[in-house]
């Protein structure tokens, strides 16, 4: 009897499996030729992510498919990836048919424009466009964004970067101190990061965390994601690098179960399209996977990008007006050879072990360890007792000369600007400085450096409830502690350098009254930051025939405090040892209503309220220094935000409109920088809180296949971002501490309601045509025109100190005119883009090159600021100082190109 039983059992068992076990076949054809495509990869999401390829023929298949619900993604080099919703419910076999993908050449090598290069040299590099991120999105408006606006500082909504997360691996890479991502930390890694696991736009919702008003970007590194085989390519360009290789040889899931990717590149340039600087950079990608069982998958990931590069100057109209918009202040000849001071050095190497557990099709985990070290330093020149020996110091300018009436000497200092004597730095003379003291150096290269240890933890559960209800939960912690602190780099022929501030003469480490810093010695400050932080999100997307509802929701605890190694002289009770311990408990709400009128026609609706703790640098205005604060002043920022869209997908056109809206309350906004005001000259650190902003627009886009091989383009995007209130001010300076014993004084507010940030260009269209030749070549041209773009105004001239304790008696026309913003002019752009790609049998060749502003326009100010030192009405109404101390404008480069050829197999 009982062995009737078990043979019952065991024939139920295996009809069951052979019921519940489905074949699935499709062949993928080129859209526009009819041509089988082969070497395509093919994945069936929610079947332990297995991935097949495309034959000759363009067919595969999935064999032994359980029932369930699942993704089909294909994707491959020259195509638009390709998805499609599958239900297996019992079937022997689903046939799909022809599968026709759309050849797309932005797709032959997605690394073509990324966040531009130039951008990340810079010092300003924070503020750098996003839109690079953007560039893996099929939405017409943010693909056209990335490469054709995004190359020209427009930021999508006007948003700063530290709205937009990114993550490897569901770990969160923004860094704690200003909450942006370092993209230096994986630069070059493009066979990596080329088709990000999820990309979200605005306030789409996301797979990985509850993300910000500028989206998600994940990137999974397990090898069987990432495209099989072997790639190698060259690139020539003349931006600030002038060649880059890179080489990533990928052997896919073998049969044993074991995936290996390894990638590694460099970039490099004597000298890049700034005068005097320099570019040397190296990538590195380690990926290690291992499948157990159809349940489990183990990877194991490293990936590092040591470089070294120097950057320019940020000058002014009189600058650029003698010596050109490559003009850079920072080099100087020394023994033949350009040296530049300003060096930036970067090397943060991450490590990370995942874990996927497949429970079944309908639910998975997903658990990350990560590990991140390393370092960020950049160096300046320094000296203590001595003049500056800067070029374009005010006192070093010709204007400085036309100030002090002295109309002789400024021609002759012009003179010497423009034969080139003046206008760079002279080694030489820091040397002999150094030499004629005789022990201690009066000039000297510093380091200033952060030192960043992070270790991660990240787990995601998602799971379908129902065939039509997604539910998932996250969960992330994370500690990181940060040292930051100067070095000496070079004494320049000097023994030491003093243990004294250059301002104030006082000792910069009571402690150690007798310390001197030689070179890799710490000096000036010294002090670490460290942070943790939490937060769960829950998210719910129910799906129906008419209506797809997601809400999600988050809540996340932070808690930092600083821990000063130094104590000051000037501070003496906030200076050294830990500091008082923040702590801020956040939470937000989101929401997606997507509308499905028909097939082709939808309406998205999308709404966030959530609120954000301010970083360490914003609480700690002058954390170097001291940690002083303005108690009552830090709170979290609230933010909310919407947008509402209409949406056409036919088979010819896609279109989209967007009005979004965007309120953000409580900032907290610093600077540094002199003062030259009633009171007197000073060096400061500006705070201002309760800064509430606004960014209101619009965003049309539309793409037509006019036919089979011409494709028309279009974008506008519509910005009005404002400050709306008028926020409290602060100044923090050492010379309030000597004159009356206060870190800070409080300026009452800045009225600052109406003007505009500062954002790059506000508005911007854009028009492409692109002719794709079935024989795989293609040819694009495309218009791109820049408006509204203002430069960032400077707080301090919107106070009421601004008009005290001033001698002239104030005209309102002229002070209308020196609080009058600037805009700077309206530009048009023409870039193109050509290229083609061959087969030889497994073996795909392809060539492209890409020019931005064809016509060399080199008018164009991609922002700027305006300097604090125009601290009264008197000196803002005087012509020479408007000169000597004008705003200071990043221009754009002018005509660049990038060439690319590569071969993969």
């Amino acid at each position: 009897m009982n062995k009737l039983l078990l043979s019952i059992s065991l024939i139920t068992l295996v009809v069951g499996t052979m019921q519940a076990q489905s074949k699935i076949t499709g062949i993928a054809k080129n859209s526009v030729t009819g041509e089988e495509v082969y070497n395509l990869t093919v994945r069936l999401d929610g079947m332990s992510n297995e991935a097949v390829m495309t034959d000759r023929i363009g067919y595969f298949q999935f064999i032994d498919v359980p029932d369930g619900h699942y993704k089909l993604q294909i994707l491959g080099v020259g195509f638009d990836p390709y998805e499609q919703s599958i239900n297996v419910a019992g079937e022997k076999e689903i046939e799909l048919g022809e599968i026709l993908l759309t050849f797309n050449p932005n797709n032959i090598d997605v690394g073509l424009i990324t966040l531009n290069e130039d951008e990340l040299s810079a010092d300003e590099s924070s503020t750098a466009s996003n839109a690079g991120l953007l560039q893996s999105s099929r939405d017409v408006f943010a693909r056209v964004a990335a490469f054709e606006l995004g190359s020209y500082w427009f930021k999508p909504r006007g948003y700063d970067n530290k709205y937009n997360d990114i993550h490897f691996n569901g770990i969160r890479m923004n860094k704690i101190d200003n909450g942006r991502a370092t993209f230096n930390n994986w630069g070059g890694l493009n066979d990596v990061t080329r088709r990000p696991d999820e990309l979200t736009y605005g306030l789409e919702p996301s797979v990985y965390s509850f993300g910000d008003i500028g989206g998600v970007t994940n990137f999974d590194t397990r090898p069987s994601t990432l495209r099989k085989g072997i790639s190698l390519a060259y690139s020539a360009t003349n931006r600030s690098y002038r060649n880059r290789i890179m080489a990533t040889y990928n052997t896919g899931l073998m049969d044993n179960g074991w995936a290996f990717m390894v990638s590694g590149s460099r970039r490099w340039a004597e000298e890049g399209l700034t005068e005097g600087t320099f570019h040397d950079s190296w990538g590195y990608f380690i990926g290690i996977e291992k499948r157990l069982n159809s349940n489990h998958t183990l990877n194991f990931t490293a990936f590092g990008a040591p470089n070294r590069r120097s950057t320019g100057s940020v000058n002014t109209q009189e600058m650029v007006d003698m010596k050109g918009i490559y003009y850079n202040s920072f080099w100087g000849w020394q023994d033949g050879e350009k040296r530049n001071e300003r060096v930036k050095e970067t090397f943060e190497p991450v490590f990370q072990l995942s874990h996927h557990w497949n429970f079944n099709s309908k639910s998975k985990l997903f658990t990350t360890l990560s590990y991140q070290t390393g370092r960020e330093a950049g160096s300046r020149l320094n000296w203590y007792n001595a003049p500056n020996p800067t070029p374009n110091y005010y006192r070093n300018m010709p204007s400085w000369q036309l100030f002090l009436g002295n109309e002789e000497q400024y021609n002759l200092k012009k003179e010497d600007w423009l034969n080139g004597s003046a206008s760079q730095l002279n080694w030489n003379k820091l040397y002999q400085a150094n030499l004629n003291v005789g022990k201690h150096s009066v000039y000297y290269l510093t380091n200033d450096v952060n030192e960043d240890k992070t270790a991660s933890f990240y787990t995601n559960f998602k799971t379908d409830l129902t065939n039509n209800i997604e539910l998932i939960i996250a969960g992330t912690y994370q500690n990181v502690k940060s040292e930051l602190f100067r070095e000496v780099e070079d004494l320049l022929g000097g023994q030491y350098a003093k243990n004294h501030d250059d301002f104030s003469n006082v000792l910069q480490d009571v402690n150690n009254p007798d310390y001197v810093a030689k070179v890799g010695d710490r000096h000036e400050y010294d002090y670490e930051i460290n942070r943790n932080h939490a937060d769960l999100y829950i998210q719910s997307k129910i799906k129906g025939n008419l209506l797809d509802v997601t809400i999600g929701m988050h809540g996340s605890y932070t808690d930092f405090y600083r821990e000063g190694k130094f104590k000051h002289g000037l501070y003496l009770d906030n200076s050294y040892g830990k500091s008082k311990t923040y702590d801020f408990f956040n939470y937000g709400i989101k929401s997606n209503f997507l509308f499905k009128l028909n097939g082709r026609n939808f309406i998205a609706v999308n709404g966030q309220y959530s609120t954000e703790a301010p970083t360490a640098d914003e609480v700690f205005p002058n954390a170097r220094l001291h940690d002083i604060t303005v108690e009552e002043s830090i709170v979290n920022a609230k933010i909310y935000s919407g947008d509402v869209s209409y949406i056409f997908r036919g088979p010819k056109v896609k279109a989209r409109a967007t009005a979004f809206y965007t309120k953000i309350e409580d900032e907290i906004e610093k600077g540094f920088g002199y003062i030259d005001g009633g009171e007197g000259s000073y060096f400061v650190a500006e705070l201002m809180t309760g800064v509430d902003k606004q960014h209101l627009g619009a965003e049309l886009a539309i793409e037509a296949q006019i036919t089979p091989t011409i494709k028309v383009s279009g974008v506008a995007a519509l910005g009005q971002y404002t400050y709306t209130n008028n926020p409290d001010y602060y100044l923090f300076s050492d010379d309030f501490i000597k004159s009356d014993g206060r870190a800070f004084r409080d300026y009452d507010i800045s009225y600052l309601k109406d003007y505009r940030l500062q954002t790059g260009p506000q508005t911007g269209y854009s028009l492409g045509i692109e002719y794709r030749d079935p024989k795989f070549w293609w040819l694009g041209v495309s218009g791109n025109y820049l408006t509204n773009n203002y430069l960032d105004v400077a707080p301090y001239r919107r106070t009421v100190n601004f008009i005290r304790d001033i001698e002239n008696e104030i005209n309102e026309e002229k002070l209308k005119e020196v609080l009058k913003q600037s805009r700077v002019s309206d530009e048009f752009m023409l870039n193109l883009n050509v290229g083609k790609t061959f087969r030889f049998g497994s073996y795909y060749l392809g060539t492209s090159l890409t020019v931005n502003n064809i016509l060399d326009n080199k008018n164009y100010i991609t922002g700027g600021f305006e300097q604090l030192r125009l601290g009264n009405y008197d000196n803002a109404i005087n012509e020479n100082q408007q000169t000597l101390f004008g705003p200071r404008m990043f221009y754009g480069a002018g005509r660049t190109f990038f060439f690319n050829v590569f071969v993969r197999f």
